[in-house]
């Protein structure tokens, strides 16, 4: 805690949080010590003997948990260097950043909440994105707030940045408290966040082996791989002949129809095949644009038993290649796609949206 410029207000919000709160959000723009204000609190509350719980929500600058993640770690004592990572619980979202994934980024923190809360935190802390600025920020924080129900909202700013939010909570009745952001921020470009996060999927991926999953034991929640009746080719109508059909995976489950050919440089007949086989929507999914992309491996609870990337998915031999970190290949009961490409558990090279719906 030495080397943390602690201001006054900081240790007085700590008082009064203590007193009376048992959740409460951390809002900050990006760089705005969010991250160092949790450290101070979690400390000064842990030495006092409160059992704190962390639920680190910021997808991109992860404290705790990899990138994409939500994570989990109560603290009963101060936290040292050395056991400040290591969450007790993470949920995978899919995306370094809320857009896309709002759904997915609510149900996160409200699950890590619930969990904290189950573990019997005192306090729990919850710490955000620095995603404050346009009206999908605003839906998201709004919402995010009326979810967890805080009795304290901490909001820090370097000047009134954040008040087209703050003004409108306190007329919402939340208990708001501003506070001055620390002298020592220092703001961190592009380049190196992206190293910040390189470092943490490859420590997170240093044990991760190559294994291979039945798709008949697990389900996509995004699409219906696995769910469906396998289309052959001899099902086909004749003018919908399609070239390297052989390639071509399809399946039908209720009104959708799932096609996924090896690479989209072939011709599909996507509306002909919707009125031949009676399906309302066409999920199209390019096989070779899975490789490489994140994915979170959940078990029967949901519960995220850790990530993997996608080396390979073969419908036809009825199964799905990982990289992962995770063990107990048998334990996994859905995989969920994310929106990022990770070269050799290391490095982000892309982002892509791996599901057309037609």
């Amino acid at each position: 805690m030495d080397t943390i410029d602690i201001r006054k207000e900081w240790e007085q919000a700590a008082k009064r949080i203590k007193q009376d709160a048992k959740v409460c959000i951390v809002l900050g723009k990006t760089d705005s010590g969010k991250s160092t204000l949790c450290k101070y609190l979690i400390h000064t509350w842990a030495a006092s003997g409160t059992r704190v719980g962390y639920v680190d929500s910021d997808l991109g600058q992860s404290t705790l948990g990899p990138p994409t993640t939500v994570s989990l770690k109560i603290f009963n004592t101060p936290p040292h260097q050395n056991n400040s990572a290591n969450p007790l619980y993470l949920h995978f979202v899919g995306n370094t950043a809320p857009e896309g994934f709002l759904l997915q980024t609510l149900h996160a923190i409200k699950t890590m909440v619930d969990k904290s809360q189950q573990q019997g935190s005192h306090i729990t802390l919850v710490d955000t994105t620095g995603f404050i600025d346009g009206p999908v920020a605003r839906i998201l924080k709004l919402h995010k707030i009326e979810m967890l129900r805080p009795q304290r909202i901490l909001a820090l700013q370097a000047e009134d940045e954040m008040e087209h939010l703050l003004r409108g909570y306190e007329k919402m009745g939340w208990q708001v408290m501003r506070l001055v952001c620390s002298k020592h921020v220092v703001t961190r470009s592009q380049a190196e966040r992206q190293r910040y996060r390189s470092e943490k999927y490859k420590a997170y991926f240093k044990s991760a082996k190559i294994v291979d999953c039945p798709i008949h034991k697990v389900a996509f929640p995004s699409c219906i791989i696995g769910t469906g009746q396998r289309i052959q080719p001899a099902e086909l109508p004749k003018e919908a002949c399609i070239h390297g059909m052989n390639h071509l995976y399809m399946e039908k489950c209720g009104t959708e129809l799932l096609i996924m050919p090896d690479h989209m440089d072939v011709s599909i007949p996507v509306y002909k095949l919707k009125g031949y086989f009676g399906a309302s929507s066409v999920v199209l999914i390019e096989r070779q644009q899975l490789k490489d992309l994140l994915v979170g491996l959940n078990d029967e609870n949901n519960t995220t038993l850790g990530l993997g990337t996608v080396t390979d998915l073969d419908p036809f031999a009825g199964k799905i290649t990982l990289f992962t970190p995770v063990s107990n290949i048998s334990k996994i009961a859905t995989i969920r796609l994310g929106a990022l490409k990770i070269e050799r558990g290391e490095r982000e090279y892309g982002r892509t949206q791996i599901i057309q719906y037609l």
